[in-house]
Formats: structure tokens, C-alpha cells, sequence
């Protein structure tokens, strides 16, 4: 009897511990279902689909039953036939910089890019709005950018995680964008107190000389930082013999890569430094099955060298006197009223003295440059989206499109936006709908895989397991929206 008795209370204590098992596997869960999933970097579409998210991972996902069952969570949402697909990730936004506005120091006129708390904060919830879950900013203040990171880890601001780069390494002169050390030792100095702040990479800039970019690369690498460069007389082919991580642009500008009397003609125009119509005329001269321009593709994908062509930067520049058709006036409700008001004449200013032939032949080679991208991603170059903003918003789906444009299927353009970006910085449990990577996805009224502009449809952004609806993210930007520069 005794011996029965034990049994039946073992037998009460293993269910009683069964079900608190249960009940803690449900604690604090919240169960995302009715929805298609969407993982770009499988091409899997998933109808009926749900996500289990718990401490800010994905812990379970699957498909619904024909029973209808589901499991267990502490919250439920239905999303009722909407979309998911994982965050979008911008690998080239200057989050924290303010407008590029003229100031006086010490009686002479400098350009200056400082920012303001409130236009940062003000343009990550804009970008977040827009769907965009993480960020890589290639240049910026470290100090801003560090206090960015502090103010979001204290949970005082929302907005995209961000990695960074510091100050760009350039000659010309930027209150808040720019340093030029005069030696080696002044170089260590400014890499060593950017590291302090934070800083993943070194920006080498196009005013360097090959001497100096060599050396950013040696210094940045003895300091346990990678390298991001934006680049114009070194070449692309220089910098990447080096190991140079990141190259950016669409603006391979280097003579070095044309040949023969392409390489002549194209020397000749850049005699005059005010000339800036080599944004588009280096690529009415190269020839991309040149000898100079096959290494390069060689070599990049050799070394993986990781790009973000920012297609847009070339669209903008080469149709600046069309920018309101291309981005309406209620588009750029992503911008603060300080950026907003005086980004379409920052946008034009190197065009200023294009004629309307100009324009023209310019905006001929916008296929020629999407013809690089193409060129690049089949040869196996990392790519990524970057859009080169303050902002994503807009230009962040544009990027998406002249991707697209290219010839890139639909799944191939989202898999630049999500894990392609993730690869890009390093990231390992971000970018993709799978079990314990990190809960950032978006909910999308339409499907993407049918058209890109169903990423202007978000409803719902869900970064590391906090959900935001996109009406209340810009509910918020008005009480941001004060301040003048």
C-alpha cells in the first residue's frame, strides 16, 4: 500500500513538473501567426506561417496545422494575413550627421556637417518607421555616434542598432566630418582615440594620396580595426591589394582602371578640379572588359572585398534638376524640416554649371553603372543596400529598384537587404527568419516578392522582440521637429 502510495505521488510530482515546464517555456512569449514568412536568404515562402519570439530571439517557428493548433505564449498576435520578412539593413547611412551648411572659423569659411540630438533621434525613428532594423554609418562624429549607441543600450532612443565608422581621413577640411593627421604619429593618435569611441572602422577619403591609404589601412589593422574607403585618383585596385575591407560608391573614379586613350581623355578632363562632370563621363570612358577592370572584379572576389555601390547617389546626382518628381515633397517626411529644406540644392550643387547636354549624357549612364553592379554581383563581390542619408526611407527602396533594374530577381535584391547586410557587418544572428536569430522583422500589407513598393506597405516593426506600429513611431517625430541650426 505504502509502496503504491509513493508511486502515485511521484507520479503527481513528474506531472506537476511537467506542467510548470510548460508554463515556463511560455513565459513571456509572444506568438506572431497568420502571416506568409518570407526568408530571402533561403527563397522560402511560408503561408500560414508563425514565429515564437522570447527575450528578443526567434525561438520557434513553423507552419499552422490543419487542427488549427498553435503554441503556447503568454501573448498572442494575429497578423492576419500580412507579410513578414526580416528587418531591412543599411549599410551606408550617416545617421548622425547634420545638413551641410558654411560656418566662419577663425574669419574663413568652412563647410560643416555637425548634427544636433534632435535630428538624430528624429531620423532613427523615421528610418526605423521605414522598416530599417540596423545600420552601419561608414563616417560620422564619434562622438555623436558613440553617445547614439550609449543613449540606445540606456533605452532612451529608438531607432536602428548601429555600427560605425569616425571622422573621415581627408585633406579638405569638415567641422564634424573631417581630420588629415600631418604624420605617422598623429595618424596612430586620431585612430587610437576614434577606437575609444567606439569606432569598428577607419573612412580613408578621396582627397588621399596612395602613400597615405596604404598607411590608414597598416595603422587601422595594427589597432584591430577594419577599413572603409571612399575613394577618387587611388584606385580601387590599389586599395584592395592592400586588403581594404569596404568600398564604396559607385564612383570607381581612377584613370588607373581605363586604358589607352579613354585613360587620356578622361586625365584631361580632371585637369580642371571644379570640373565635377567625372561623376558620370568615367563611365562613358571605361571599358569593362578591359584587362584593368577584369583584375579588379578578380581580386574583389578573390578577397571578398565587401561593396555598397549606393546606386542612388549616381540617380541623384545625374537627374538633380528632376528631384521632385523623383522624391515628392510628402516622401521626405523622413528628413528633419533642417535637412529637408535645403537637401534638393545640396543634391545639385556639383551640377551647377551642367548644361541640359550634360544631363543628358549623364543620365545615359545610369544603365552603364547598374551594368557594374551586375558585373560584380555575378562575379561573386559581396554586395549590400546602402543609401548614403541621414534618412533611409525613400532612397533605401529606390536603392532596391535600380538593384532590381540591374537584373536581379526579387529574392536576390532582398537578400542584399537583410542577410546580405548582416554578412556585410559581420552580423551572425541577424538578417534572416530562423530560430535563435535576433527578433528583427517587419509586417508588410502586400508582398515584395511581387513589388518592391510593398515596402513602403510596413505596418509593424519588431526590432529585438519590441514591436512599434508605424503610425506611433511617427507620431513621435513632431515633438522633434523644433529645432533650427
Amino acid at each position: 500500500m505504502n509502496k503504491i502510495f509513493s508511486l502515485s505521488v511521484i507520479a503527481t510530482l513528474l506531472s506537476l513538473s511537467a506542467g510548470a515546464a510548460v508554463a515556463n517555456s511560455s513565459q513571456h512569449t509572444v506568438l506572431y501567426h497568420n502571416a506568409t514568412l518570407l526568408n530571402p536568404a533561403t527563397e522560402q515562402q511560408l503561408t500560414d506561417g508563425w514565429l515564437l519570439v522570447k527575450d528578443g530571439r526567434i525561438v520557434q517557428m513553423g507552419q499552422q496545422q490543419a487542427d488549427g493548433s498553435l503554441p503556447a505564449a503568454t501573448k498572442q498576435i494575429n497578423l492576419q494575413d500580412q507579410y513578414v520578412m526580416p528587418g531591412l539593413i543599411d549599410v551606408h547611412l550617416h545617421l548622425t550627421a547634420g545638413p551641410a551648411r558654411v560656418e566662419m572659423l577663425e574669419g574663413k569659411p568652412v563647410l560643416t556637417m555637425k548634427g544636433h540630438s534632435e535630428l538624430t533621434r528624429y531620423h532613427a525613428i523615421s528610418t526605423l518607421a521605414t522598416g530599417v532594423t540596423t545600420a552601419f554609418s561608414p563616417a560620422g562624429e564619434p562622438e555623436a555616434n558613440a553617445e547614439y549607441v550609449h543613449q540606445q543600450q540606456q533605452g532612451n532612443w529608438i531607432g536602428p542598432n548601429l555600427s560605425y565608422a569616425g571622422f573621415i581621413f581627408e585633406p579638405t577640411p569638415i567641422l564634424g566630418g573631417s581630420v588629415h593627421p600631418k604624420d605617422e604619429a598623429s595618424w596612430r593618435a586620431e585612430i587610437a582615440r576614434q577606437k575609444a569611441l567606439g569606432v569598428d572602422y577607419i573612412k580613408l577619403y578621396t582627397g588621399l594620396n596612395k602613400n597615405e591609404v596604404a598607411m590608414g589601412v597598416r595603422l587601422a589593422s595594427e589597432a584591430g580595426l577594419k577599413t572603409v574607403a571612399h575613394l577618387d585618383s587611388v584606385s580601387w585596385q590599389f586599395a584592395a591589394d592592400l586588403g581594404i575591407n569596404i568600398l564604396t560608391h559607385a564612383l570607381p573614379t581612377s584613370a588607373e582602371l581605363l586604358t589607352g586613350e579613354a585613360r587620356a581623355a578622361y586625365l584631361s578632363e580632371r585637369k580642371n578640379p571644379m570640373n565635377q562632370r567625372f561623376i558620370y563621363s568615367w563611365f562613358q570612358h571605361v571599358d569593362y572588359d578591359s584587362e584593368p577592370i577584369q583584375k579588379l572584379i578578380r581580386t574583389l572576389a578573390e578577397q571578398q572585398t565587401r561593396i555598397d555601390l549606393t546606386l542612388v547617389v549616381n540617380e541623384l546626382f545625374y537627374f538633380a534638376r528632376e528631384l521632385e518628381a523623383l522624391y515628392p515633397e510628402p516622401e521626405l517626411w523622413v528628413f528633419h524640416p533642417q535637412t529637408r529644406k535645403g537637401w534638393r540644392a545640396l543634391m545639385g550643387a556639383p551640377s551647377y554649371d551642367w548644361t541640359a547636354a550634360d544631363f543628358a549624357s549623364a543620365q545615359q549612364q545610369l544603365p552603364k553603372v547598374q551594368q557594374l553592379f551586375k558585373r560584380l554581383y555575378d562575379a561573386g563581390v559581396p554586395l549590400a543596400i546602402g543609401t548614403d542619408s541621414v534618412a533611409s526611407g525613400p532612397f533605401y527602396l529606390r536603392e532596391l529598384q535600380l538593384s532590381q533594374g540591374a537584373g536581379l530577381t526579387n529574392w536576390q535584391v532582398l537578400q542584399l537587404a537583410t542577410v546580405g547586410g548582416a554578412r556585410h557587418l559581420g552580423l551572425t544572428d541577424t538578417g534572416q527568419l530562423a530560430e535563435g536569430f535576433v527578433a528583427d522583422f517587419i509586417v508588410l500589407d502586400s508582398n515584395p516578392l511581387t513589388d518592391l513598393s510593398a515596402l513602403s506597405t510596413v505596418q509593424t516593426v519588431v526590432q529585438q522582440g519590441k514591436a512599434w506600429q508605424v503610425e506611433e513611431l511617427k507620431a513621435q517625430l513632431a515633438s522633434l521637429s523644433g529645432t533650427e541650426l
